[in-house]
């Protein structure tokens, strides 16, 4: 995977608020956002739409306000014509059920723009654990309509808040799927950017706080080399012959370091 950093502006506007004037803020926060994206030498602007939604369903009318969500993405591809707008969906928090809250919605909403090859979705393993939801699935389903526009790895401890721990930190297993789908799809080839979005543990000392991006970039690496060394021909063989219960041995004892065959 590519090791350089690029800036990535975020936008977090409230283009579903029933009131127009915090819409036409909104859009216009949006285009300086793109302003932004411009003069760092980025086209990909991120589009996080979870404080798109409410508390109380009686106070909006939901089909008015995805259809409010879909005006603003289009003023934001009419503004530049080059960007690149990857949503990243989240199914709440901070409402508490969001719009667009699944990779599913996202890229349904991407094909109604006025440009959806522009449009595509950015997945975090945390927003897709949120969901109850397997994250390798949810890239597995972008990459397969050629929408993965970037992933946020990280990990999460049940259906909690959203916790962003350092990547495999909570369930190594679901962090090397994530790994496996990317390396299936040669992800790495596409020039997109797979990014940590991690937290750094409270009280630590001041000397090591940075040690949850290290440490998630190195378990990120090794689960790269433990995918590639992968006994696949072995998987392939057990596969065949519909022994799971011995090819989930096989997948275990690999990432316990049993190099059994």
């Amino acid at each position: 995977m590519p090791n350089s950093i690029v800036p990535v502006p975020s936008v977090r506007p409230f283009p579903s608020a029933n009131d127009p004037a915090c819409r036409k803020w909104a859009v216009e926060r949006a285009k300086r956002t793109i302003d932004v994206a411009e003069a760092l030498g980025t086209k990909l602007i991120v589009l996080w739409l979870a404080r798109e939604g409410t508390y109380i369903r009686e106070s909006k009318n939901a089909i008015e306000a995805h259809r409010w969500l879909l005006e603003a993405v289009n003023a934001m591809l009419e503004y530049d014509s080059q960007i690149e707008i990857a949503i990243e969906p989240k199914p709440n928090e901070p409402t508490d059920m969001a719009y667009l809250p699944t990779i599913g919605h996202a890229l349904a909403f991407a094909h109604q723009t006025a440009d959806p090859q522009r449009v595509g979705g950015l997945i975090e393993t945390a927003h897709a654990l949120l969901a109850g939801l397997d994250p390798s699935d949810e890239m597995a389903f972008a990459l397969s309509a050629g929408k993965l526009f970037s992933v946020h790895l990280n990990d999460q401890n049940g259906l909690k808040y959203d916790q962003d721990k350092s990547f495999g930190a909570a369930n190594l297993r679901v962090a090397f799927n994530q790994v496996r789908v990317l390396e299936l799809a040669d992800y790495a080839a596409t020039g997109r950017y797979v990014g940590l979005d991690v937290k750094a543990m409270r009280t630590q000392k001041a000397d090591v706080a940075c040690k949850h991006l290290s440490n998630s970039r190195a378990i990120f690496l090794q689960l790269v080399e433990k995918v590639r060394s992968f006994p696949h021909d072995a998987a392939a063989q057990l596969t065949a012959a519909r022994d799971y219960e011995e090819l989930e041995m096989l997948v275990l004892g690999h990432l316990m370091g049993n190099h059994r065959s």
